[in-house]
């Protein structure tokens, strides 16, 4: 996808933010300089361009513990990001921390070179089911897409009432999730098989 749309998305996906979950938004940093930015990318091994936008349009969350901007978690700053790769032992090293709630549900990007890379991939040390990450978001710009979708449709609301949390309408959420990404294994019944049988990256 062309770089301005996705400055685009990331321009809805403030706006969507700001009117639908301001305590998530006010809980991003703002962006670092460019030359930060490249060299924080250089350390944890992902030269791409969309990536870059991302942390160009903000720094991470805050407080891991605040709230969140998707199910699975919100963007996490590159501090945290060493961390999780440094304690890694589970996933492919090609798989990079992007979005995180804390740790327990953690999404991850493809770094790896061929027609899988780009493409964000889910790892829960509470989903079972899943024994290697699976891909979930067919790209950064599906991700945002369907982030915002969710909000509109009302599949995401935040409840200041719920502690401050994210009250997600499965249902809603799955049928966005899967339209927007027709690639990804997570929304396919491939993913109740073995994962020998579709564990791709």
């Amino acid at each position: 996808m062309k770089m301005e749309t996705l400055k685009s998305l990331l321009e809805e996906l403030d706006a969507t933010l700001r009117q639908y979950n301001m305590a998530a938004y006010e809980n991003l940093l703002p962006p670092f300089r460019d030359i930060i930015i490249n060299k924080e990318m250089e350390e944890i091994g992902i030269d791409d361009e969309n990536v870059r936008a991302l942390f160009r349009w903000k720094g991470g969350m805050q407080h891991e513990n605040g709230p969140l901007i998707m199910n699975h978690g919100s963007l996490i700053t590159f501090e945290s990001i060493k961390v999780l790769i440094d304690v890694n032992e589970y996933y492919d090293p090609l798989l990079i921390p992007l979005i995180s709630d804390n740790g327990e549900q953690i999404l991850l990007f493809n770094t790896k070179a061929g027609k899988h890379y780009g493409k964000i991939y889910l790892f829960s040390n509470s989903s079972l089911l899943i024994e290697h990450p699976a891909s979930y978001y067919d790209s950064l710009s599906a991700m945002i897409k369907t982030t915002i979708e969710a909000y509109k449709q009302w599949a995401y609301q935040y409840d200041e009432d719920d502690s401050g949390c994210l009250n997600i309408n499965f249902d809603k959420f799955f049928s966005i999730a899967r339209k927007n990404n027709p690639n990804s294994v997570y929304w396919t019944d491939k993913v109740n098989e073995k994962w020998t049988e579709w564990y791709e990256i």
